[in-house]
């Protein structure tokens, strides 16, 4: 059965999807299509590449707040321009060039359509709000006419893309388009991995769960908690259109709270594990 898995983006939460990955693992399964959102594209593309489960935790621990380049000189320029015309011109607080070397290095800057696994990664075009996919298949397998697909550019690129997140990431720039986080429009791409041949797709979805957040308190916090909801509200038709979902369950987490890694990753496996039954079965079916 060619089983198809789905990461949801989910900030820093990502991390879950390493121990969903270790649980099928354990348990012989493997996906024969993946597809990643935001920080789901990283897990997808690193694992797509060729890294294991238990390579993707020790990457996940090395991950730190370095790798994130804060744009200080575009923050001071903006503020300048506020005072002076009242128009703000920074595009992101984070340029994001630090993360794409880091990742670039990780990957040996494999162009996307090298890579042997059926694999998808998200991006949203914000000036026409067309959906960006980054895919290894050739174009003749995918076709849709509101898409764009992409396969020339390297896979540090389309993470880079797809983990631009408004406000936070500048937006990354290819091919003349001004590229922002996927989860704007498909943050869990059910639908456009049943394109590429999945029969059967389990998604792990990181969103807002639709119960209360505590300690959302700070400016940093309250974007991304009004983004979550809105990603919510984008996500149900896509969570219904999947043959599974796993839901992994933790404690609230701040976004840039890099020391509850282990944390994330363990909840993922837990939730993966308590629905392995349901996934033998499934495909059997």
């Amino acid at each position: 059965m060619s089983l198809g898995l789905v990461l949801s983006g989910g900030g820093v939460r990502g991390c879950a999807h390493i121990g969903v990955l270790q649980a099928l693992h354990e348990a012989k399964i493997k996906p024969a299509f993946i597809s990643g959102t935001s920080a789901g594209s990283i897990v997808a593309g690193l694992y797509a590449y060729g890294y294991t489960p238990q390579e993707l935790r020790l990457i996940g621990k090395q991950i730190s707040k370095k790798q994130f380049d804060v744009d200080f000189m575009g923050i001071f320029s903006s503020l300048i321009n506020i005072l002076f015309s009242g128009k703000p011109t920074t595009s992101g607080l984070i340029q994001g060039d630090y993360f794409e070397r880091y990742l670039y290095n990780l990957t040996k800057g494999i162009k996307i359509n090298k890579i042997k696994m059926p694999l998808a990664i998200t991006a949203v075009d914000i000036n026409n709000t067309n959906i960006v996919v980054f895919t290894s298949l050739p174009n003749r397998l995918l076709m849709r006419n509101d898409y764009v697909f992409l396969h020339d550019v390297t896979l540090s690129e389309a993470i880079r893309a797809s983990i631009s997140l408004p406000g936070i990431f500048k937006p990354k720039i290819i091919k003349r388009m001004r590229l922002v986080d996927g989860g704007v429009r498909a943050n869990l791409p059910v639908e456009i991995t049943r394109m590429m041949g999945a029969k059967k797709v389990v998604a792990v979805n990181l969103s807002y769960s639709g119960k209360p957040v505590p300690y959302v308190d700070n400016i940093l916090e309250i974007a991304l908690q009004s983004i979550d909801l809105m990603v919510y509200q984008i996500t149900r038709p896509s969570i219904a259109s999947a043959d599974l979902i796993i839901s992994p369950e933790f404690n609230y987490v701040q976004v840039a709270d890099f020391s509850k890694i282990d944390y994330l990753i363990n909840c993922g496996y837990k939730a993966t594990v308590e629905m392995l039954p349901r996934i033998k079965q499934l495909l059997c079916t």
